[in-house]
């Protein structure tokens, strides 16, 4: 009973993070501002803890939310695709810094939750401490390395209107290889083949994104309301289907994560989200990511005979805390390095 009584809360939590503070949107429209993406990945990145819980601590209801966890790896591969492909749009000579804008964005995080658990598993450093383990960048976020570097060199060859189709084909085939390798356990650790698509969308919601908008402004709700019996379908069907091979694990999971997009972007061209939490949760999403199969295995060795309920319900808050703590190190990070490249520019336009 307990456990059930946690998890309503949690999933009143969830819900909360979409509905407190929606507003409808006035004249001007907030279609996927930077507000709205990061209250996004505020919700996600929680789902995602969801899904990757420990088989000795699931229940059926954090399985079924589960089960809808990969759109959130998709949305943060979105978000990653959209602000890129806006990004080099606007302004092209954003490629001159491309990697030393992005790549300590990225790896400053990684390698400061390395150093954190290293610390945490090893108190008494009796087991050595490898560089290996220090700078090691784990599995998806190689993936989105992937996927920066299809985008760069997509403009590195082509011309500035043609490096969209280059670079939606190497993902697409790479996501192909991946499923491959994985089904035939020439890989066995996860490779996110369907999530990565979340890439693709980004690069194609960014290209249309007027006409996006104003399409969906027309009969809005009668598009809304047939976007959600589209994802509903699809959705039951996915957890039917779920085993079936290619068609429930590869085509139905990607037509799902589609027609969930779907239906959460034609609800904001009318409305606009995030509140407080969304948006602090949002700030720290990619800490969030990489820190929760961390903290799974610290609670589960220090308090093993947990509940199922109280485990995920820890799980949640200690993953929130320590994101925070490694988001705030890597923010001063950040910034000095950025003091330092400004720095160094201004001494070579000095020469």
């Amino acid at each position: 009973m307990t456990d059930y009584f946690i998890m309503g809360a949690i999933i009143a939590f969830l819900a909360g993070l979409w509905l407190v503070g929606i507003k409808a949107d006035g004249p001007e429209i907030h279609f996927f501002d930077m507000d709205t993406s990061k209250a996004m990945r505020g919700f996600w990145c929680l789902i995602v803890i969801l899904v990757h819980i420990p088989a000795a601590y699931q229940n059926s209801i954090q399985d079924m939310i589960g089960s809808f966890g990969y759109i959130g790896v998709t949305f943060f591969f979105m978000t990653s695709g959209y602000g890129l492909t806006i990004s080099s749009d606007r302004n092209t000579d954003s490629l001159r810094f491309f990697w030393r804008k992005r790549l300590p964005k990225l790896l400053i995080p990684v390698w400061l939750v390395n150093i954190f658990f290293i610390i945490i598993d090893d108190l008494d450093f009796s087991r050595g401490i490898s560089v290996r383990k220090i700078v090691g960048v784990e599995g998806w976020v190689q993936w989105l390395l992937g996927c920066y570097l299809i985008f760069w060199l997509s403009h590195f060859i082509m011309k500035k209107k043609t490096w969209k189709i280059p670079a939606i084909v190497l993902v697409i085939i790479a996501s192909i290889c991946s499923f491959y390798l994985k089904t035939n356990q020439i890989v066995t650790s996860t490779t996110w083949a369907t999530e990565c698509y979340g890439f693709i969308w980004g690069i194609l919601l960014a290209s249309v994104q007027p006409k996006f908008i104003e399409h969906f402004k027309k009969a809005w709700f009668k598009k809304w309301i047939f976007s959600l019996v589209i994802t509903l379908i699809l959705g039951v069907g996915y957890l039917i289907f779920k085993p079936v091979f290619f068609f429930g694990d590869y085509l139905l999971k990607i037509m799902l994560g589609v027609a969930i997009t779907m239906f959460i972007f034609i609800a904001n061209v009318k409305f606009h989200f995030g509140n407080k939490i969304s948006l602090f949760l949002g700030e720290i999403s990619f800490e969030v990511y990489l820190v929760h199969g961390n903290v799974f295995g610290v609670i589960s060795t220090i308090a093993p005979n947990l509940s199922s309920g109280l485990f995920i319900l820890i799980s949640l808050i200690v993953t929130v805390i320590i994101a925070f703590v490694i988001h705030s190190f890597a923010q001063v990070i950040l910034k000095q390095l950025a003091k330092v490249a400004f720095q160094r520019e201004k001494r070579k336009g000095l020469k």
